[in-house]
C-alpha cells in the first residue's frame, strides 16, 4: 500500500514542485499576485458600491440648498465626514417652502469641532429639527425611539465611542444616547445633536474661536422632499429661475447630481480594475504557459520513460496539471489570504483616503468573492500548462529517451 501511494500520480507531482523549490515559489508568487489583485479589486469595488448605495439610501432629500459658494461643502461632509461650517439665514426655510412642487422642507446647521483640549475630537457636529426632519430623524429612531435631549448626542459608527459614555465639545459634556452602524458615508465619522443644541455648540464655537457671535436663527442647509408627480431637477430649476441662479446667496443641489457624480467615479474606477486585473491574468497564463513549454522539454526523458513503464499519454497530461493545478492552489489561497488580511486591516484608512463612499460587504457576499477568486486563480495554472501538456506522448517513448526529443 505504501510502495503504491509512492508513486501515485499526485506523489509525484508533489515531488516534482519541491524537487524544484525556487520555481515553484515563483510560480506559486504568480498565481498569488493575480488572486491578491482579483480579490482585492473586487472587494474595493463592491465596497464603493455598498457605500454608494447608503448614501444614496441616507441622503433621504431630492435637494439640498446651501449658501453660496459651499456646493463642495455637503459632499465633503456626506462623502468622508469632514469638520464644516457653512451659514444663511433662516429665512430661506418658509421661501423654499412656498416653491411650487415642494412637498416638505427641514433646516440643519453645522458646526465643526475644535483641534483643542475643550474637544474629544474634531469631528462633524449636525444640528437637525426632530419635529420637520426626514432624513436624519427617521434614521436615528432605529436607534432611538425618543427624542433627544440638549445634552444628549447620536454618534456615527466609525466614532470610536459607545452609548453611555461622554464627548466633550467646546468644553461642554454629552452623553452618547445611541450610535449608529456603518453606512460607508461621511455620517460613520459625525455627531447628531437636536437643533437647540447645536446653537448652542455654534455660539461655544464662537468663544472659544474668538468669533464674533451669529444670529439666533442661522442655519447651514436646507433639506427638500419633492412632491409626488414633480421631479427633483425640474423643482430645482424652479427655485433657480425664482431666486436668481444662485445671485440671492443660495446654491441649490440636487441630490441625484451628487449620487450621479460619485456613482460616475465608481464606474471609471471599476473599469479599470477590470482592466488592469484582465491584463495580469493574460499576462499569468502567458508567462506560465511558457514556463510550463519549458519544464515539459526539460522533463521529456523522464515522461519518455514514464510511458516506457506503461504510463499512457492521458496520466502524463494529467501530472502535468496536477503540478499546475496545485501551484495555482496554493498561490490563489495565499494571495486572497494576504489581499484579504491587508485590506480588512487597512480599512479604516481605506475610506479614509478614497474620496468616496465605503462600506466592506458582509461576509455572506465575502465568502463566495473568496471562492470565485480562487477558482479563477485555481483555473489559471491548468489552462496555462494545457498547450505544453498535450505535445506530451506524440512520438515514441523509447525514441524520446534515446534522442532526448518530444
Amino acid at each position: 500500500m505504501k510502495e503504491e501511494t509512492r508513486l501515485s500520480f499526485p506523489g509525484i507531482a508533489l515531488r516534482n514542485l519541491k524537487r524544484k523549490p525556487f520555481r515553484s515559489v515563483c510560480l506559486t508568487a504568480l498565481t498569488a499576485a493575480l488572486a491578491f489583485v482579483l480579490f482585492g479589486g473586487s472587494l474595493i469595488i463592491y465596497s464603493l458600491e455598498n457605500g454608494v448605495e447608503g448614501l444614496a439610501g441616507r441622503l433621504g432629500a431630492d435637494i439640498l440648498i446651501l449658501p453660496s459658494g459651499y456646493d463642495n461643502t455637503v459632499e465633503g461632509i456626506l462623502l468622508r465626514g469632514e469638520p464644516s461650517a457653512c451659514y444663511m439665514d433662516a429665512g430661506w426655510t418658509e421661501k423654499i417652502a412656498a416653491v411650487e412642487g415642494v412637498e416638505a422642507v427641514s433646516p440643519q446647521l453645522f458646526v465643526a469641532s475644535l483641534v483643542s483640549s475643550c474637544c474629544s475630537m474634531p469631528v462633524q457636529l449636525i444640528g437637525f429639527r426632530q419635529d420637520t426632519d426626514f432624513v436624519i430623524a427617521p434614521w436615528i429612531k432605529t436607534s432611538l425611539p425618543a427624542d433627544l435631549a440638549g445634552d444628549e448626542i447620536v454618534v456615527g459608527g466609525a466614532i470610536i465611542s459607545n452609548p453611555g459614555e461622554r464627548l466633550t465639545f467646546f468644553g461642554r459634556q454629552y452623553r452618547i444616547a445611541a450610535k449608529m452602524e456603518n453606512t460607508g458615508t461621511g455620517f460613520d465619522a459625525s455627531v447628531f445633536m437636536n437643533m437647540e443644541a447645536a446653537r448652542q455648540a455654534r455660539d461655544d464655537y464662537a468663544a472659544k474661536s474668538g468669533d464674533p457671535l451669529l444670529p439666533e436663527d442661522t442655519i447651514s442647509s436646507i433639506i427638500v422632499r419633492v412632491k409626488e408627480g414633480f421631479s427633483g431637477n425640474g423643482v430645482t430649476a424652479a427655485i433657480n429661475k425664482e431666486f436668481g441662479y444662485g445671485r440671492s446667496g443660495i446654491a441649490v443641489l440636487a441630490a441625484k447630481t451628487i449620487i450621479s457624480k460619485v456613482s460616475g467615479g465608481l464606474r471609471a474606477l471599476s473599469a479599470g480594475v477590470a482592466v488592469f486585473t484582465l491584463i495580469l491574468w493574460i499576462m499569468s497564463v502567458f508567462v506560465l504557459a511558457l514556463v510550463f513549454s519549458v519544464i515539459v522539454s526539460e522533463r521529456k526523458q523522464e515522461f519518455g520513460l514514464l510511458r516506457s513503464l506503461g504510463a499512457t499519454r492521458k496520466k502524463l497530461v494529467y501530472l502535468v496539471l496536477v503540478e499546475s493545478g496545485t501551484v495555482s492552489l496554493a498561490g490563489g489561497a495565499l494571495g486572497i489570504f494576504l489581499s484579504a488580511l491587508l485590506i480588512l486591516s487597512f480599512r479604516v484608512y481605506i475610506r479614509e483616503s478614497i474620496n468616496m463612499p465605503y462600506m466592506q460587504p458582509s461576509w455572506s457576499l465575502l465568502l463566495p468573492l473568496m471562492l470565485l477568486s480562487l477558482f479563477i486563480a485555481f483555473a489559471t495554472g491548468p489552462l496555462a500548462a494545457l498547450w505544453p501538456s498535450l505535445r506530451i506522448g506524440k512520438k515514441d517513448p523509447y525514441a524520446i529517451i534515446r534522442d532526448g526529443g518530444l
